[in-house]
């Protein structure tokens, strides 16, 4: 068994190995040339020179460079690194670099040469030149070069290699203060590979013969120049340069809460006792008005509101069985009054039952969510006269302003800070987008009503025995015209048990398999349950189906590498 496991793992490693040669040998590189000129204003220019030998038509090469690295700042600590391309150039050949905006979306350049039009074969050199920025270490010590020549990435073999490097006029430094490192990745021995010489200003190297790098080697060249030899490009501003992305964000934060604070914050309003909602006014307004919201039990509450009408009766269903679940039946004994009555009152009541005289609960699962919508939307619209139209208006433009914030403003947080400054722009954007459904400023009418509506809900909560007994005395039906006000203000379980306490009897428009039930208590809890699965029929939906001095090889800047295509 061991035997055939390893024999597994080297028949893998083998193929693995296959492959690579095979992205290899579509090309060698027979002469790599770099040249670097340092310039003391903190950039370097790069000349990359390739005889490139194809071993069969292909369209061109691409080279990958690297733009972001964690490296240790003077300070010692860690930090990110983003350097800068610029003046890109591969003369004589047809070419296409990857623009700004993708460098710092993704953290690299590619440089892609060749037309897609034609093919080449055999020899061909290739030069690319190139800017670099903010790609050296300012120590204490020194001042660091560190950059890899030839990167760890290329899809091909280089035969024999040659650098130069051009320091700033006046600088000088011996062959101790430079290091060249190849081989494989982490490879921290200096290189045997090279002959280096360092004449005035100018440092040459080059391999010697045999040297061969292939794919997963690099060859990084380390120079240690002296302190204040080049200019360190800083930004401005630093923490803007990192974190100016939170001074914008808490600028939003604190807009809209200067925008809701003159249009969305509601007025005081008095808390006015009482003891009835307010004069024909139904639960569904009720419960929308005091808490600026249409919720589904919003409407869901005008079913026991036609019950104390009379226009229905609820009946439970057991259909038996160890695991049979109770059903909910709505019975229509009579149609809605001919008066004007809310718009969303009439289409709850006629999509209800559509045309027939009595519905299960459980028929309008998964097939009732789009009228419950659309009936929530009605209750919304007609609500509107009790909130002031600019508020509305208010409302809408944050709207749009915050579509139009994740829109355009988060390419720009894309841009200049990254995903993660993004990320958090458009969660912003989104609990902003939540808390502006609250945008609303009642009317004078409406703050009003919101003082009855507040008190209401207050005694519902708090109702003494005694206070109950007066109001049954003075009308005798006091539960059925209130509890569907307590059950869109979610506390009619608590309501009923004051009824409970006083021997009230439960409605008579609502029956069990084994006729009413005995006492408020257990009625609350079975009507309360079966308004909860009434609910959760209403607005479930569909599920649809889903698819299917310290260096190393490779260490330093200018990461990346290439190949044919």
């Amino acid at each position: 068994m061991k035997f055939r496991f390893i024999s597994a793992l080297l028949f893998l490693g083998t193929l693995f190995a296959l492959g690579l040669s095979a992205k290899a040998q579509d090309f060698e590189v027979k002469d790599y040339q770099v040249s670097v000129r340092i310039d003391k204003e903190g950039f370097f220019d790069i000349k990359e020179n390739y005889d490139v030998f194809f071993f069969r038509q292909k369209h061109g090469i691409y080279r990958d460079i690297v733009l972001n690295y964690d490296v240790l700042g003077a300070d010692g600590k860690e930090e990110r690194r983003e350097i800068s391309l610029s003046n890109i150039d591969v003369p004589n050949h047809k070419f296409d670099a990857d623009g700004e905006f993708a460098r710092r979306l993704f953290g690299t350049s590619q440089i892609r040469i060749g037309d897609a039009d034609e093919f080449v074969e055999g020899d061909v050199n290739y030069q690319i030149n190139y800017r670099v920025k903010k790609a050296f270490l300012h120590n204490k010590e020194a001042i660091q070069f560190y950059w890899n020549l030839k990167p760890t990435g290329w899809f091909a073999d280089f035969k024999d290699m040659s650098f130069r490097i051009q320091l700033p006029e006046g600088v000088r430094i011996t062959e101790n203060n430079v290091f060249i490192y190849s081989g494989s990745f982490g490879n921290s021995s200096e290189s045997e590979a090279f002959d280096v010489s360092v004449t005035g200003n100018e440092i040459v190297g080059k391999a010697k013969p045999g040297f061969n790098s292939s794919y997963g080697e690099a060859v990084t060249l380390l120079i240690n120049l002296p302190p204040d030899s080049v200019k360190e490009i800083k930004p401005l501003w630093p923490f803007w340069s990192d974190y100016g992305w939170t001074l914008l964000i808490l600028a939003l934060i604190l807009t809209f809460y200067l925008i809701w604070n003159r249009h969305g914050k509601e007025e005081p309003s008095p808390m006015a006792i009482t003891y009835f909602p307010p004069e024909k006014m139904d639960p569904a307004m009720v419960g929308f008005l005091i808490n600026d919201r249409q919720d589904s039990m919003d409407i869901i509450s005008l079913i026991p509101y036609w019950g104390a009408q009379g226009l229905i009766e609820i009946n439970e269903i057991d259909d038996g069985g160890w695991f049979s679940k109770k059903d909910t039946e709505i019975v229509k004994l009579q149609e809605l009054p001919a008066k004007p009555l809310p718009s969303y009152e009439r289409l709850f009541f006629e999509e209800l039952f559509d045309g027939k005289n009595s519905v299960k609960i459980s028929d309008l699962k998964d097939s009732f969510y789009r009228k419950m919508d659309d009936c929530k939307r009605l209750l919304k619209k007609e609500a509107q006269k009790y909130y002031l139209e600019k508020s509305r208006k208010v409302q809408g433009k944050v709207t749009l302003g915050l579509i139009l914030t994740i829109m355009f403003v988060g390419f720009a947080f894309l841009f200049f800070w990254g995903f993660i400054a993004t990320i958090a722009l458009v969660l912003t954007c989104i609990a902003l987008l939540l808390l502006n459904f609250y945008m609303s400023k009642k009317n004078p009418q409406g703050n009003e009503i919101f003082s009855e509506l507040k008190g209401f809900r207050q005694f519902i909560k708090t109702a003494e025995e005694n206070r109950i007994k007066i109001l049954i005395r003075e009308s005798p039906n006091y539960f059925e015209d209130t509890m569907s006000y307590a059950l869109a203000f979610g506390s009619l379980e608590r309501w009923s048990d004051k009824f409970d306490a006083l021997g009230e009897r439960p409605p008579e428009w609502y029956h069990t398999p084994h006729g009413s039930y005995g006492s408020m208590n257990n009625f609350s809890k079975s009507f309360s349950r079966s308004m909860s699965n009434t609910q959760s029929n209403m607005v479930s939906q569909p599920s649809s189906s889903s698819s299917s001095g310290g260096g190393s090889s490779g260490g330093g800047f200018g990461g990346g590498g290439g190949g044919s295509w």
